[in-house]
């Protein structure tokens, strides 16, 4: 955690760079479409480090879910700790020592230690002789969690290249769009009626059954419904539609409609 003094992307570099001098540099770095993020000067910084920097969809925060429920945490121990008036920084390392669901704490997934506070703490032998447990104990802890997502969650249909869709708006599916590519993680480009591209993600995209087709003979493009073959004369009824079907079980009243007659 670091304290910005403004929100501009060289802030964010600096203090991104003195993270990656004590930790390493990540092979991945995905952000949200904040203005620091998407600009040239952190796509040079990207470049010299060599790093993949992966954007989440706009207008869709679940995309970016990890470190939504990262700020989420650290900004509730500040506010207990500014309540509190105890130091904020403490906090901030009992939470990093505390045990997880997997028993092992972050710093000792991410450091492979047991960090000192002043919270007590009984000491074991061989502390860091059990990583491979850890390690598979957080793949049992994800698999279920994906498990119980997944009862409530079903697939959605992929999406190709002009296909023709709507998008999730204000107003329900108020825009029309057509596919053009897919430029992340399951986050499409599409392009609106009035030529407009926008990126949106998976969920906010509606397949509809309209093809975007192309004439043939003009070579200009034409959407909508599905293509009709027309006949030079209308097709003939079929005779199976002219033959009204009427039930024979014959009709008796009830008992009780008889007693009232």
């Amino acid at each position: 955690v670091a304290q910005l003094s403004s929100t501009s992307a060289q802030s964010g570099i600096t203090h991104m760079k003195g993270f990656f001098a004590r930790h390493g540099i990540p092979q991945c770095v995905i952000s949200d479409n904040g203005p620091q993020y998407d600009c040239r000067e952190f796509s040079d910084f990207a470049k010299q480090y060599g790093f993949q920097h992966i954007t989440s969809s706009p207008l869709y925060p679940q995309a970016n879910g990890q470190a939504e429920k990262g700020v989420q945490i650290v900004k509730r121990l500040f506010k207990k700790a500014r309540d509190s008036k105890t130091d904020p920084y403490l906090a901030l390392l009992s939470y990093t020592a505390s045990s997880l669901e997997c028993r092992a704490s972050p710093a000792e997934l991410l450091m492979h230690r047991k960090l000192r506070t002043t919270l007590p703490h009984i000491s074991k032998e061989n502390d860091n002789a059990h990583d491979d447990k850890l390690t598979d104990k957080r793949m049992k802890l994800k698999h279920r969690q994906k498990m119980n997502y997944d009862k409530t969650a079903r697939g959605l249909e992929p999406l190709q290249e002009r296909d023709v869709v709507r998008i999730a708006g204000p107003d329900f599916w108020d825009k029309k769009a057509t596919v053009l590519s897919e430029v992340g993680p399951r986050s499409f480009a599409v392009q609106t009626e009035n030529g407009q591209v926008l990126r949106r993600n998976r969920r906010s995209l509606l397949k509809t059954q309209d093809v975007k087709h192309q004439d043939t003979e003009t070579g200009t493009e034409q959407q909508g419904a599905n293509p009709v073959e027309h006949h030079s004369e209308p097709p003939s009824p079929s005779p199976m539609s002219e033959i009204l079907r009427r039930s024979t079980r014959p009709k008796k009243p009830t008992e009780r409609l008889i007693e009232q007659v």
